[in-house]
């Protein structure tokens, strides 16, 4: 199957004609990509929705396409919901990307008492998710929503709960038929024992990802990949 280049924008594929002035996507198409009129890109709306479209004419300030045809809809409906505690700049650009690449549907950071203190880059971190989502070709653009709390994320939590810490349960026995799951994942040092009662006080489900330790980014991304397309 041809990979054609993906694009995610405020496109309405309703329409059979569109007009594209993302400076961003323009650039990409025109001066990165090289790509030239009559050829074929995919372009997704972000929410659920992408077809392949023909590049009619482009100049500096537009690009008009033509839809062609539809991308099927994933079989995978699963809603992940990543709780993650804010760590180091670098880790947490990955993790974004990570995340993303691998199906989650919103990104909650969250602070927790071991959380190591980071700026915060809201627009930049909105721009890897985008350019994750349009390598992976996803359909569905994650949600980044605002920093919360652990008390916050614990009131506020979607489905089933689950968190990770070295003494929870195998997750070779994890069966979970919820469609929507919040997964827990705390910064480097790991949970407190005020944090873990917290959790259970609010029904969450205690499980291991096996005896190794690993970073905070990396479990997060194992966890949200298992949570797709194993629980």
């Amino acid at each position: 199957m041809l990979k054609r280049h993906y694009f995610i924008g405020n496109f309405n594929l309703t329409l059979k004609k569109l007009d594209c002035v993302d400076t961003e996507i323009i650039h990409q198409i025109k001066d990165v990509l090289k790509l030239k009129e009559k050829e074929e890109v995919v372009l997704g709306d972000g929410l659920g929705k992408a077809a392949i479209a023909e590049i009619e004419k482009m100049d500096k300030k537009e690009i008009n396409f033509a839809v062609k045809t539809f991308l099927p809809n994933p079989e995978n409906n699963k809603k992940i919901v990543l709780y993650v505690a804010l760590l180091k700049r670098d880790s947490f650009e990955w993790l974004l990307q990570k995340a993303t690449e691998v199906g989650v549907s919103e990104i909650i950071p969250i602070i927790s008492e071991r959380t190591i203190k980071m700026g915060m880059n809201e627009k930049r971190w909105q721009k890897i998710i985008k350019e994750a989502a349009e390598q992976s070709q996803s359909l569905f653009l994650p949600q980044l929503l605002p920093v919360q709390t652990l008390k916050d994320a614990l009131k506020n939590k979607k489905g089933t709960a689950i968190f990770f810490d070295l003494d929870g349960e195998s997750i070779k026995k994890v069966k979970i038929k919820d469609p929507t799951i919040s997964l827990f994942v705390g910064p480097e040092g790991g949970w407190t024992e005020k944090e873990i009662e917290m959790s259970k006080e609010a029904n969450a489900e205690f499980i291991n990802l096996g005896q190794s330790i690993l970073r905070a980014e990396t479990a997060a991304t194992v966890a949200a990949y298992l949570a797709k397309n194993l629980f």
